[in-house]
């Protein structure tokens, strides 16, 4: 009976609206360097497979993310709403992200530093390949891995794993809180 009760008082401990406001603040927040990284990386590799090619520009990553908007199979370049869709969809997607980590992870995690930051990186694993290895072959075709066309399958997992790590110091006052 007593790891029920530790779990009880562990989830007694945590307030939930706090931890509402500080997953949504984290996914935001974290979102930031997320795709400021995926824009720099953008502009360093080639529009088209041959050589002397132009570079692709910065606002690359949200045509890409307006895929999933839209439910199309590549970005619709024309499309003058696409970077917009795109924008809105990246950050709406890292605020649910960081409530997801935030309501699953942090209570279950609480107690531990070492065993959030590995939770942290795992769960950016976990969100890697539900969006590239589950969603990107069977709904979003343009970020399935196996395309040569689509964004870069390696740097989306830096990217990601990044992102569960970043998410921790945002939860590091609220195990404090918890634990008092």
């Amino acid at each position: 009976m007593a790891p029920l009760k530790n779990t009880a008082s562990r989830a007694k401990g945590l307030d939930f609206s706090h931890l509402l406001t500080t997953g949504a603040v984290a996914g935001l927040a974290v979102g930031f360097p997320f795709i400021l990284a995926n824009m720099i990386f953008a502009t360093s590799q080639s529009a088209l497979p041959v050589p002397n090619a132009p570079k692709l520009p910065a606002l690359a990553p949200f045509f890409d993310i307006g895929t999933i908007f839209y439910f199309d199979d590549m970005p619709q370049l024309m499309n003058p709403s696409y970077p917009l869709a795109g924008l809105i969809t990246h950050f709406s997607l890292a605020i649910v992200f960081g409530l997801i980590f935030a309501l699953v992870l942090v209570p279950l995690l609480s107690n531990a530093r070492l065993l959030l930051l590995v939770g942290g990186v795992a769960y950016g694993l976990l969100v890697y390949v539900v969006n590239y290895q589950i969603l990107g072959r069977v709904l979003f075709e343009w970020f399935d891995p196996s395309s040569p066309m689509g964004p870069d399958p390696w740097f989306g997992l830096i990217t990601h794993l990044g992102f569960g790590l970043l998410l921790v110091p945002f939860f590091l006052t609220t195990m404090s809180r918890s634990a008092r």
